[in-house]
């Protein structure tokens, strides 16, 4: 009788020992399996970084040099032209500004009156304060007969000023000066725009653009 018990009780307790196992196996699983993160696919990585907002701003046009920017600056060089051009004719009375180059400090203008002469002035950068002169030019014959001709003319350098800028939107008008082409006085203008240097010419009678091409 007591060998009967001891049979039945052995496998009974490897019974119970096998389910508890199975059961802790069951219950540690989907835990073990929540806590690891899934792994993010390589495509939607790649896509992340490319929308970024920081590489949206790295790309944005406003990280780079606007238009608007260099039409600003050139604006602001003609204006300076323009003043040093309507000092210096305030400074040598009933005189005609025939000439204003930039130089490295500012302005350099040259004024002629009816009877020939020519004189010069420099100004500052800004164009609003003589810095040197008015000195004479002492031109020769042939000059003086061709200051005659630019103290009469139609088209002064403000107008000119004004045909050139209708022509190269955001050009830079670097020089402008009266010289004689084919037996009439224009003005000649160097003007930059963007990576092109031009030369424009305009009839000092009546303002009309005789060229423009790209100076070599």
């Amino acid at each position: 009788m007591k060998m009967s018990i001891t049979r039945l009780v052995k496998p009974l307790a490897l019974a119970a020992v096998t389910a508890a196992t199975v059961a802790l196996v069951g219950c540690s699983g989907p835990a073990e399996q929540a806590s690891t993160p899934a792994p993010v696919p390589a495509s939607s990585a790649s896509q992340s970084a490319e929308t970024s907002p920081t590489a949206a701003a790295s790309a944005s046009p406003e990280a780079s040099s606007s238009p608007s920017a260099s039409a600003s600056s050139a604006a602001e060089g003609n204006d300076a032209l323009l003043t040093a051009a309507a000092l210096a004719a305030e400074e040598i009375s009933d005189g005609t500004v025939v000439s204003i180059e930039a130089e490295r400090d500012g302005w350099e203008v040259h004024v002629v009156t009816a009877d020939g002469g020519e004189q010069q002035l420099r100004t500052n950068a800004a164009g609003t304060q003589v810095i040197a002169g008015p000195t004479d030019d002492r031109p020769d014959a042939d000059d003086k007969a061709d200051n005659k001709e630019f103290a009469g003319v139609d088209v002064d350098y403000s107008e000119a000023v004004e045909a050139i800028e209708k022509e190269i939107a955001g050009g830079q008008i670097n020089e402008l000066s009266l010289d004689i082409e084919n037996r009439r006085a224009v003005w000649e203008a160097d003007v930059s725009t963007g990576s092109e240097q031009r030369s424009v010419q305009i009839d000092a009678a009546n303002g009309d653009v005789v060229s423009n091409r790209i100076d070599d």
